[in-house]
């Protein structure tokens, strides 16, 4: 018998009989052994069905039940990251089951991988481990049609492009999808002397709910479309490191629920945003935030809709803001080097006075132009307990500029304004105390 076995594994192996194998290779196959439903660890067998497709350029097919899986199945392991490129795919994703209660990457992956059709599950009861790992530079991968539950990570990526994720289903993790740099902070991404990044990536139909956060990406050039976060801290957040801004990532049809902060940016240049829902939370329970964003560059949001309640619509640091934020409750918490164009005719912007009375120029983004009326209107706290509310009425007509104050409250002329070339300049007209800190000015276009 055993002699009869060797001449077997011979033969299998063997360029002849290789030949007339099918394109994919399922790992119940006798040649490797794992046995569905049984509770046995399969990775050896699985990791056998990986390296033999991975040398013969073939596919894995995992059929219907559950395999579990104590060991990273690493599709890498004989070829490495470069000449890996095989498709690894289940009977259907509510069929096919991979599975683990170890601290693992459940999938290792690299350059043009596919994985379709598959639950990956943890099932150690709290969120331990990564899904998928994608470790180094990954191009041309794509990931679909996948249910993944119960680990850190969902995804977890360094440097990937041209890539697709969709039709993704992740639950009860950290993160959905991490696209990191080299590291775990923004400091460390895009530092290498070729410029390694994520980007160009798309993220079409991904549902992520009870995360921290749904969709982390150090990213450029990428695209969420269609895509879901429920019940989580934060919906989308995108960062770049102090030396090398992120930009041109588009946002387009997103809903969320339950989240306390939507989008949050960090060091960006530009982000679109085209199309979405948000729903808060209760009065009781305020969501924090629909834009969240410190050095954000310019994000544009279009086509807002919403309902519930907000502590803030947007809080902005060094951020330009155009469009409008659907919310109940809350207002934008801006600093002075923040606007927020409240559609296109209502533009805000953090402002402070001192108390010497000098000119302080609005930022550029509230100057005014064209034969048009203007409603100017400073609000804040004047050494930090006198309101202070003014409110003026500009007139530009043919490059000639003229105000006049409408209506105020708290004080006979507290605020001054002049115009000049268009642009708009705030005076505190007042002797003594500590000038308006934390004030606002919103210029809205009448007609």
């Amino acid at each position: 018998m055993k002699n009869s076995a060797l001449v077997l594994v011979a033969a299998l192996s063997s360029p002849l009989v290789c030949a007339f194998d099918a394109s994919v290779v399922s790992i119940t196959d006798s040649r490797f052994g794992a046995v569905a439903n049984d509770g046995i660890d399969d990775s050896a067998q699985i990791q056998a069905a990986i390296n033999y497709a991975v040398v013969n350029n073939k596919s894995v097919y995992i059929p219907a039940g559950t395999f579990n899986v104590s060991n990273t199945l690493d599709v890498t392991q004989l070829k490495g990251n470069h000449n890996a490129r095989i498709k690894i795919f289940g009977e259907k994703r509510n069929l096919s089951t991979l599975a683990t209660s170890a601290d693992i990457s459940l999938i290792k992956v690299a350059h043009g991988v596919e994985l379709h059709d598959l639950s990956l599950r943890q099932n150690a009861g709290y969120a331990l481990g990564k899904a998928i790992d994608i470790p180094f530079a990954s191009y041309q991968s794509n990931f679909s049609k996948l249910n993944i539950s119960g680990f850190d990570k969902g995804i977890y990526g360094k440097w990937v492009i041209w890539s697709r994720f969709e039709d993704l289903f992740i639950a009860n993790v950290n993160v959905g999808i991490d696209l990191h740099g080299n590291g775990q902070t923004p400091a460390y991404w895009n530092l290498e002397p070729n410029g390694w990044f994520n980007n160009v990536n798309i993220f079409d139909n991904v549902y992520v709910e009870r995360s921290d956060t749904g969709i982390k990406l150090a990213a450029m050039g990428s695209n969420i479309v269609n895509s879901t976060v429920q019940n989580s801290r934060v919906g989308v957040e995108l960062y770049g490191p102090d030396q090398h801004y992120t930009w041109n990532n588009q946002i387009s049809n997103f809903y969320a629920e339950g989240v306390k902060t939507v989008f949050k940016v960090k060091n960006s240049r530009s982000l679109d945003i085209n199309g979405v829902f948000a729903q808060g939370g209760k009065s009781t329970d305020r969501a924090t935030a629909v834009i969240d964003a410190e050095n954000g560059g310019v994000i544009t949001i279009k086509g807002m809709t919403g309902q519930d309640w907000w502590t803030h619509t947007a809080i902005l640091k060094n951020t330009y803001l155009n469009g409008h934020i659907v919310a109940i409750g809350g207002s934008a918490n801006l600093d002075a080097s923040s606007t927020y164009s409240n559609g296109n005719s209502k533009q805000t912007a953090a402002i402070a006075l001192p108390a010497n009375s000098s000119w302080v120029a609005l930022p550029d983004s509230l100057s005014i132009s064209g034969n048009s009326t203007y409603r100017v209107t400073i609000s804040g706290i004047r050494d930090g307990y006198e309101p202070v509310l003014e409110e003026y009425t500009i007139f530009n007509w043919n490059g000639a500029s003229r105000y006049g104050k409408i209506s105020h409250n708290s004080g006979n002329g507290r605020i001054k304004f002049k115009v000049e070339g268009g642009k708009i300049y705030a005076q505190l007209a007042f002797n003594g105390g500590g000038g308006l800190s934390g004030g606002k000015v919103t210029v809205e276009k009448l007609h």
